[in-house]
C-alpha cells in the first residue's frame, strides 16, 4: 500500500515475445500531399546545374495494427488501472511473484502519424575546382499514436518525443540528415551529417540529441568503370545515449548507431 514493493532480482522481469497465429490482416489510409519546386532560372542562369526543393505532408492511419504492447504499459494498466484484459497478460507464480509478461504480437488496435518531409538539392555547374553537391533531408514529427484494445473500450499512448523502451524505437520530433560531396575528374568525396533531436523516457529521463558524421573517399579507374571506395562511418565516434528502459545492450539500436567507428573498403565494377 505504500508503494514500496519491489519485484525481486532488481526489477527484472520475463518477457514472452513471438508470434500470433490468430492475427488479422494490417489495413491503412494514407494522405499525401507535397510539391517540389525546381527553377528553371537557377540552371540556364548558370547558378546551378541542380536545384530542387521538395515539401511532402503525410497523415497515415493504420488499423488492426500488428505490434507488441510494451510489457510495462501492460503492468501500469493492470497496476494502477485495474484493467482485466492487462492483468491476463501477466502470469503469477503461486506466491504471487510475477513470472511472465506476455508480450507476442497482436492486432493492438489503431496507429496514426503525422509529419513533414523535407528534401532539398543544389549542385554547382562544373569548375575549374570540380563540382560540388548539397543535398538535405528532413523530418518533422507532428504526431504518433497507439491506441490499444482494454477490457472496457480503448486507451491511447502518444509516443511523440518519446522512446517507447520495448521494443526499442524512438520518435524524436526532427531527424535529418545533410551530404556534401565534392567530384573532380576520377577523384569524389563525401561528408554526411546525421542529426537526431533528443527524446525522453516515460519516466522522464532525457536522451540527449545526437550528431554523426560519415565520411568517404573514392577513385574511379579503367574509363570509370571499376571505383575504389573507402570510408568511415561515426567519424566523431559518438556513443548512443543510454536508455535504462531499453532492451538488450540499454540503448535503442533501431535509432541509434552502434558504439564505435566503423570502417570499410569497396571495389566495385560496373558492366
Amino acid at each position: 500500500a505504500s508503494g514500496s514493493y519491489q519485484e525481486p532480482n532488481g526489477g527484472q522481469l520475463s518477457v514472452l515475445t513471438g508470434g500470433n497465429q490468430n492475427l488479422r490482416p494490417e489495413t491503412s489510409r494514407t494522405l499525401l500531399f507535397g510539391g517540389v519546386y525546381s527553377p528553371q532560372w537557377a540552371r540556364s542562369g548558370g547558378f546551378a546545374s541542380q536545384l530542387s526543393l521538395e515539401v511532402n505532408y503525410y497523415d497515415i492511419s493504420v488499423n488492426n495494427a500488428v505490434a507488441p504492447v510494451d510489457a510495462q504499459l501492460t503492468l501500469n494498466r493492470c497496476a494502477f488501472g485495474a484493467d482485466a484484459l492487462s492483468c491476463g497478460s501477466i502470469t503469477r507464480t503461486p506466491a504471487g511473484l510475477i513470472s511472465r509478461i506476455d508480450a507476442q504480437l497482436q492486432n493492438i488496435g489503431s496507429i496514426r502519424t503525422r509529419g513533414i518531409d523535407v528534401t532539398a538539392n543544389y549542385r554547382t555547374p562544373e569548375t575549374g575546382l570540380g563540382r560540388f553537391g548539397l543535398q538535405v533531408n528532413g523530418n518533422f514529427l507532428l504526431k504518433y499514436s497507439e491506441t490499444f484494445p482494454a477490457a472496457v473500450g480503448f486507451t491511447t499512448t502518444d509516443y511523440l518525443g518519446l522512446t517507447r523502451g520495448f521494443p526499442d524505437q524512438s520518435y524524436p520530433r526532427f531527424k535529418g540528415n545533410g551530404t556534401l560531396d565534392w567530384v573532380f575528374d576520377a577523384v569524389t568525396a563525401s561528408f554526411t551529417g546525421r542529426y537526431i533531436d533528443a527524446v525522453r523516457e516515460a519516466d522522464g529521463k532525457k536522451l540527449n540529441s545526437r550528431f554523426y558524421g560519415d565520411v568517404q573517399l573514392g577513385y574511379a579507374f579503367f574509363d570509370k568503370r571499376m571505383a575504389l571506395t573507402v570510408g568511415v562511418n561515426n567519424v566523431f565516434n559518438q556513443d548512443p545515449p543510454p536508455c535504462f528502459s531499453c532492451t538488450g545492450p540499454n540503448y535503442d539500436p533501431t535509432t541509434y548507431d552502434v558504439p564505435g567507428q566503423f570502417g570499410y573498403v569497396r571495389l566495385s565494377y560496373k558492366m
